[in-house]
């Protein structure tokens, strides 16, 4: 004759853990069913998980079987229950009760606060829909269901209409929020508008302080909207920032477009940008059928190649121009470390010095006439009125303009050789006629003495230097050997 007996491993059990309970038998075959059903005073399939039913069997192996009970942690108060364990077998009629300890935070007093709101209450196919749901007196890391109303499985490309929102710190008191974003597919199908709602399903006690809903305009019906995506600038070095802005026809104002960060050649990650959490987005609200956002980029202080990204409304066609990040030259050197290595300038360009200098002859001078002589209609000037004793002035009314590569010092030589140096003062001037993009200082080494400070190939016209009886041009090409950039290592 067969017999059994019911064990556990613990007479009580916490919600959130588990029990096991133990069918020994006598004259029972292996691979023996042994039916069994659980029952108590409010215990139901919800108590345990992944649980449909109330009934089961325990399967004997070597005279012994063994079930698992785990217990659900929902947040209802319900108090401690007892739940029995019976067997419904011929020849078994045995049961075993357990005590279900509630280990609830939410009590009676405590209901749970609800809001929810959209990103935009009113998106076009092919958008994304997303809910906000705050919630007051909720624990960080609560899971609750949701369901979704008004559209069908096919019209978003999640394909299902049932979730689970995750609620996580916001960062103020007593408040949790968990976001729920629907992918909209523009199906071409003409279904006119709909209507997305979104309810929760929470099996604890809560309230809904507001809702909202969001309503998907048919492409199919209303005209299809156009985005257009401008850049301020499409070169941006790191620490500064590049504007974005969306232009677009068809859509009310109101509707907030997404927008994608789209790696072109680069490392490009979230960690090249400052003040995003992903690098998908929103725009702000559409206003006049203009969106701008700005995206910050990141100093990571760490030696790059530039690097190319854009950023698109997904599934819309509709992209901005490329924009280069230029690395700052800024870098993080640790105390006491030595750092090696080849650095390679590929952009840079060898600057090439074009100048017109006069030609020069060996051979008797005369004056052509006597403008620029020294004579008694001819005086120093002498301190002004109101000048200062530093700005004392000491020269003729006239002046001679020489422009030439050459230094100051080898014509200074040449004036003073053949001219009598009393009153004469003179002056040299350096000009650069060229803007560096983004370089922190230039290096310049050049032949023939010639002194520049650029970044790319520079044109200059010297005016033609006359001296005695000639009248000779002669143009000369002076190549810059070397640029050598220095940045800011």
């Amino acid at each position: 004759m067969a017999t059994y007996t019911l064990s556990k491993t613990s007479t009580t059990v916490n919600e959130g853990s588990n029990v096991t309970i133990i069918l020994d038998t006598v004259g029972v075959p292996n691979s023996t069913l042994v039916p069994f059903t659980i029952t108590g005073t409010g215990v139901d399939s919800d108590d345990f998980v992944s649980s449909t039913s109330l009934t089961g069997n325990f399967n004997i192996r070597s005279n012994q079987g063994r079930i698992t009970l785990d217990l659900k942690k929902d947040l209802k108060t319900e108090f401690d229950e007892t739940f029995y364990l019976t067997l419904t077998g011929t020849g078994g009629n045995q049961n075993i009760g357990v005590i279900i300890k509630d280990t609830s935070t939410t009590t009676s007093d405590t209901v749970v606060k609800f809001s929810i709101t959209s990103a935009s209450s009113v998106i076009y196919e092919g958008s994304y829909a997303t809910f906000y749901i705050k919630a007051i007196d909720l624990a960080p890391g609560t899971v609750v269901p949701y369901r979704i109303f008004g559209i069908q499985t096919d019209d978003i490309a999640e394909g299902t209409l049932t979730g689970l929102a995750t609620f996580l710190p916001t960062g103020t008191a007593n408040q949790t929020q968990a976001n729920v974003t629907l992918t909209v597919l523009d199906d071409k199908k003409t279904e006119g508008l709909e209507t997305i709602v979104l309810l929760l399903d929470p099996d604890f006690p809560y309230s809904l302080q507001l809702s909202s809903t969001v309503v998907i305009q048919d492409s199919s019906l209303s005209p299809t909207p156009d985005y257009i995506i401008n850049v301020n600038k499409t070169r941006v070095v790191e620490g500064s920032n590049v504007t974005f802005t969306l232009r677009t026809s068809n859509i009310p104002n109101g509707t907030i477009v997404p927008w994608r960060i789209i790696k072109q050649t680069g490392d490009i990650t979230l960690g090249d940008f400052d003040r995003i959490n992903s690098l998908d987005g929103y725009f702000p609200a559409i206003s006049s059928n203009i969106a701008n956002v700005t995206l910050e980029i990141r100093d990571d202080y760490l030696f790059e190649q530039s690097e190319f990204f854009y950023i698109e409304v997904p599934n819309r066609n509709a992209s901005s121009p490329i924009v280069e990040i230029i690395d700052s030259g800024n870098t993080y050197l640790a105390t006491g470390a030595t750092y090696t290595g080849n650095v390679i300038l590929s952009y840079l360009d060898p600057a090439v010095l074009r100048a017109n200098i006069g030609g020069m002859s060996i051979g008797k001078s005369f004056w052509k006439d006597t403008s620029g002589q020294l004579s008694e209609n001819m005086f120093l000037e002498g301190k002004t009125q109101y000048a200062t004793e530093e700005s004392i002035a000491f020269y003729q009314p006239f002046s001679y303009v020489i422009r030439s590569s050459k230094s100051i010092d080898e014509w200074g030589n040449s004036i003073r050789s053949v001219l009598h140096p009393a009153g004469l003062s003179l002056f040299s001037e350096i000009n650069n006629e060229t803007m560096p993009y983004d370089v922190r200082s230039l290096e310049v080494k050049a032949t023939n003495d010639t002194e520049i400070d650029t970044f790319s190939s520079i044109t200059i016209d010297n005016s033609t230097l006359l001296a005695s009886n000639t009248r000779s041009r002669i143009s000369s090409t002076l190549t810059v050997d070397s640029v050598t950039s220095l940045f800011n290592l």
